[in-house]
């Protein structure tokens, strides 16, 4: 994995998850910087799954390649759907809600790839 990808990765899905957090709290549907915001972190997740698809022959050893190309291809269908929800849910609050939930569970993903990336499981 490239730390530098990673990094960017993480700070998109911050990015997310305090904009859909800030819309959430104050009662508000989606708006252009979330759905822009969404948007580059969909792009990185889809760059990830191509870049980790074509260096996983240089992994360290122990890789589970099965398990790790897995969390690439689910990852990357997370923000679409998510989105989805948060524009179907527009009678609430709740539709952003969906989009914060999603992008805390995509950093904790971003973490489990990182171990299985480097051995651990």
């Amino acid at each position: 994995m490239l730390p530098a990808l990673t990094v960017a990765l993480i700070v998109g899905l911050l990015a997310v998850a305090a904009l859909s957090g800030l819309s959430t709290v104050r009662g508000r549907q989606v708006d252009n910087p979330t759905f822009y915001a969404i948007c580059l972190v969909e792009l990185l997740l889809v760059i990830q799954l191509v870049v980790g698809i074509a260096i996983r022959g240089e992994a360290p050893h122990g890789l589970s390649t099965g398990l790790f190309v897995a969390y690439l291809a689910g990852m990357a269908v997370v923000p679409p759907a998510a989105f989805f929800w948060a524009l179907a849910d527009r009678e609430s609050r709740w539709g952003t809600g969906v989009l914060t939930i999603a992008a805390l569970g995509l950093m904790v993903m971003v973490g489990r790839l990182v171990q299985i990336w480097n051995g651990q499981g």
